[in-house]
């Protein structure tokens, strides 16, 4: 399988069990994932959780997190809630002022606030750049946020979390989003 197309890696293709098949965790931690606020996984129209490519990506490092860094769910979801969405996307004051995520202003991330629905225009939290982006960025999130709040930035934060995800893309390139490696 190739990286394809933003669309392809959102696509919801397999299931919460089949997921738990290839990560090695359990139906039911992978739902915790969820009920932490850290992923937002699809459903069908009977309530089924499915996952896409990106998905399972996203879980993957969730447990690299918890395992490598010691991290715990609600850490995550604390340094994630880090990430002033806002500036990511250079939303203008205006915005800013009937922003319920800037009013909210709590330990959460801005997808958990909106309650997935979003909160930009037409767009869906699945669909997010910044909700794509934390996951993958989650080492460099923290200062690149400390380097925004103190005025540091050379570069604009949107700037620096797309590099970010970038180099992520080129270091998972050898491995499908599936875990299969290329031959």
């Amino acid at each position: 399988m190739h990286h394809g197309s933003q669309d392809n890696l959102l696509d919801p293709v397999i299931t919460i069990g089949e997921a738990a098949q290839i990560t090695g965790l359990s139906d039911s931690s992978l739902r915790k994932y969820e009920a932490a606020g850290l992923i937002h996984y699809a459903r069908t129209r009977g309530g089924y959780r499915m996952l896409s490519a990106e998905d399972l990506e996203r879980v993957r490092m969730i447990q690299q997190l918890i395992k490598r860094k010691g991290l715990t769910l609600e850490g995550i979801r604390r340094l994630w809630a880090l990430l002033p969405c806002w500036e990511f996307k250079g939303c203008s004051e205006e915005e800013r002022a009937t922003c319920g995520v800037v009013k909210e202003s709590r330990n959460e991330p801005c997808w958990v606030i909106q309650n997935y629905e979003g909160c930009c225009g037409e767009e869906t939290c699945r669909r997010c750049e910044v909700y794509r982006t934390a996951a993958t960025c989650t080492e460099d999130l923290k200062s690149l946020v400390f380097d925004l709040l103190l005025g540091r930035s050379d570069s604009p934060l949107a700037d620096r979390l797309n590099q970010c995800r970038q180099q992520q893309k080129r270091d998972t390139n050898g491995q499908t989003q599936l875990g299969e490696t290329k031959e």
